[in-house]
């Protein structure tokens, strides 16, 4: 295989990166978080990105999208990350290539995992057009306590409570108090791990443009900043933490993409073959990919010192949004127990 990024790629990344450069970004130097519209979606910078048509990255051209697949989808999603663009990008691509009427992203498209305990968090519920759950239901499935499928849902119809103050004070959440659920269903058992994977894979990418900015901030910062007529980044301790920095970015970008390109496969698409190891290399990916978002965005806060923990530097939208991402599409426990079930 060869996981070098074709010219394509590099141009749709390139792409996706200045549209993102003409909006504003919570986290950048100097500057005030962005207003947030309705839910917490600038609107502006949905629709540039709607008519780039990132949504429909993986829908057939003959549906309206770009026909690519999911190595082309983690590249969108890198550029995502290190902007720290806010919405229900995932839930939205992830929707398109189930139900094409959402590859031009007209519609904004969130996604609720009821499959855990409580408490069941939904993001964005404001700004939604539509929700995908997956729950678990009790059903006919042989030897089965219960299966799992999957409901489009309105969101205007849902019982929530908004979250006073969400960890990450960019994306507002909302409590569900109201299960069971009505809605359509539109994926089976199959359709809902199809989702929860593919969704961890997006999410890997987006940690691991987390990560990567803030490789690039603390190394610029340390090359900047003085301290005994020295820059910082002279100095072991600061060197070697931006050392460890690029190497967690490094080798979590390659797992996601090596777990694209898994996915990818000709083998796990039609006959399942090779889905158990695809699904281990995704659940790899996002463990490698979360851990590189966390410890990167603390240690660029260790660079940047005291000036590290100020609204002035923003590092600490960074942070948050990388631990709330570290939960999102399947915690560390669960990609762990899925690994160790693969071996």
């Amino acid at each position: 295989m060869d996981f070098r990024p074709t010219q394509d790629q590099l141009a749709l990344a390139g792409a996706v990166r200045d549209v993102l450069g003409k909006h504003s970004a919570p986290g950048t130097p100097g500057q005030k978080a962005p207003e947030a519209g309705i839910g917490g979606v600038d609107v502006a910078l949905w629709r540039d990105l709607a008519e780039l048509g990132i949504f429909g990255v993986r829908v057939p051209e003959a549906g309206g999208g770009l026909g690519l697949g999911h190595a082309e989808s983690v590249h969108v999603f890198e550029e995502l990350g290190r902007c720290l663009a806010t919405g229900p990008f995932t839930a939205t691509a992830l929707a398109a290539p189930l139900l094409p009427e959402y590859a031009g992203g007209r519609h904004r498209v969130g996604f609720g995992d009821l499959t855990g305990g409580e408490p069941q968090i939904l993001e964005h519920l404001d700004a939604l057009d539509a929700l995908l759950v997956v729950e678990t239901v009790e059903g006919e499935a042989p030897g089965a306590v219960g299966h799992t499928q999957v409901l489009r849902v309105e969101p205007i119809e849902l019982r929530a409570d908004a979250v006073p103050h969400p960890v990450d004070p960019c994306v507002p959440l909302h409590r569900l108090r109201q299960k069971p659920l009505r809605g359509e269903i539109v994926g089976d058992a199959g359709t809902a791990d199809a989702l929860l994977r593919e969704g961890a894979l997006l999410t890997a990418a987006y940690q691991v443009g987390i990560a990567a900015v803030l490789t690039e901030r603390a190394v610029a910062y340390a090359k900047q900043r003085t301290q005994f007529g020295r820059a910082i980044g002279s100095f072991q301790a600061v060197k070697h933490l931006c050392a460890d920095m690029f190497a967690r970015a490094e080798l979590a970008r390659a797992a996601v993409h090596s777990a694209a390109v898994l996915l990818d496969d000709e083998a796990a698409g039609h006959d399942g073959a090779d889905l158990p190891a695809a699904a281990a290399a995704v659940s790899a990916a996002k463990l490698l990919a979360d851990e590189a978002a966390v410890t990167n965005a603390r240690s660029a806060i260790q660079v940047h010192g005291g000036m590290g923990c100020t609204w002035e530097m923003g590092l600490h939208f960074h942070l948050k949004r990388a631990w709330a991402l570290s939960m999102a599409y399947g915690r560390a426990a669960e990609h762990t127990d899925l690994i160790s079930e693969s071996l």
